[in-house]
């Protein structure tokens, strides 16, 4: 003789509503009725996860031919602040923001190439003589600084001017 529970949890799994506060007669009646009606489910199709698809990031972009709005910054500062987006990007849980703060990291990222395209473009109309002296001068500067960022960003640029000369 089955419980009211066992009742209870038999009309759930048949998909019966309006049993709970009913006499064990009232449920056994219900369950006979819901098994008497039951049709044969047909079996749903497995739902298969949708599987995201990957954006993939390409590091070397082509820089804008137009100046971007920001790229009146340094490329010190905008490395930073691509930085600190990566960072955010990371640690936020809220879709809203996420989305603004990948808007603003590709405005950033625009920025950095077109600010380091125009410092690569530079480099190389120049002049062995004042490559020598902006190299000299960047070495000293990176010997003076303690910020990492700003560090690989020098450290980047004498690589690049050591490459020319």
């Amino acid at each position: 003789m089955p419980t009211i529970c066992e009742l209870q949890i038999e009309l759930k799994k048949l998909g019966v509503k309006g049993y709970s506060g009913k006499k064990k007669a009232e449920l056994e009646q219900m369950l006979n009725k819901a098994k008497n009606k039951e049709e044969p489910k047909k079996e749903e199709p497995k739902k298969v996860p949708k599987i995201k698809k990957l954006k993939v990031v390409e590091v070397d972009k082509p820089a804008p031919s137009k100046a971007p709005p920001l790229s009146n910054n340094s490329l010190e500062s905008l490395y930073k602040k691509v930085k600190s987006l990566e960072k955010r990007l990371k640690d936020n849980v809220n879709p809203n923001e996420k989305k603004v703060t990948e808007t603003t990291l590709e405005k950033y990222k625009v920025a950095f190439r077109y600010v380091r395209k125009e410092f690569m473009d530079k480099i190389k109309n120049m002049k062995k003589d004042e490559l020598k002296k902006l190299y000299k001068k960047l070495l000293n500067e990176l010997d003076k600084l303690k910020d990492e960022d700003e560090k690989t960003i020098l450290a980047g640029q004498v690589a690049e001017i050591n490459k020319l000369l």
